[in-house]
């Protein structure tokens, strides 16, 4: 398929309204560039050691109860590559194989019948982590060939398939969680490590009122104190670094 008649497909993202149709939309598109399975899975952190998990599932349901049980995902080189750059990977790259335990993940996986394939990272502004695979049964030329002429087909449909899934399976952060502008100022300072008095003097602001600010943003967030206001309101995108 032509790159453009494959952007347009993607647009079709925008309609679903439910993760039965982003999945089907997805088997459609990986069966398009020739694989023969697909998974995205995305990592939302409700907290900083806790996680929720939202898949899109075209992988074979025993592959993911073998994965799951062995608790391979501690030693999937994918997985590894993802958390740690942005940019696509295929699975016959030599870096990926760091030791035996990344080996014996990648083998078993090809047991299963997943033994070639590419897959490509998606790091958002929510803190969320998520991975886009797309696997054969094959590991010839012809696979590796396959995998290749897909890179700019997968990279183009992460961003698409990522913006649905947060769409329509996330829950949307409630408005009376929303941080007034003073609120995120003087949080941004305290995530600086700027005590109010320091916050104050940056702001033009009395001691007395930036804590009222940050006292305000701690009921909101249902905390108890600044630090945890500071993870909840990151995790959560709220706050985040100035861009400039």
């Amino acid at each position: 398929m032509h790159i453009h008649h494959f952007h347009n497909s993607l647009l079709g993202f925008a309609d679903t309204k439910s993760l039965a149709e982003i999945t089907a939309l997805c088997r459609h598109l990986s069966n398009s560039m020739g694989f023969d399975a697909f998974i995205y899975a995305l990592r939302t952190p409700s907290g900083f050691s806790e996680a929720q998990l939202t898949t899109v599932n075209g992988y074979p349901d025993a592959w993911l109860a073998h994965y799951f049980s062995k608790e391979h995902y501690k030693h999937d080189p994918i997985v590894k590559h993802c958390s740690e750059h942005t940019v696509p990977v295929c699975w016959d790259d030599p870096s990926l194989f760091v030791n035996s335990q990344s080996r014996q993940v990648m083998q078993e996986a090809a047991d299963f019948g997943l033994a070639a394939g590419i897959s490509m990272p998606v790091h958002s502004p929510h803190g969320e982590l998520g991975i886009l695979s797309f696997a054969i049964g094959q590991t010839n030329d012809a696979a590796k060939a396959l995998t290749q002429q897909a890179l700019p087909y997968v990279q183009l449909l992460a961003g698409y398939l990522h913006e649905a899934v947060r769409r329509v399976c996330l829950p949307v952060v409630k408005q009376s969680q929303t941080l007034t502008s003073r609120e995120v100022e003087c949080l941004c300072r305290v995530a600086d490590g700027k005590s109010s008095w320091e916050i104050g003097a940056l702001l033009g602001l009395s001691e007395r009122t930036v804590n009222f600010h940050i006292n305000n943003s701690m009921a909101k967030l249902q905390v108890y104190n600044r630090q945890h206001a500071v993870a909840k309101a990151t995790l959560t995108g709220m706050i985040r670094p100035s861009p400039f």
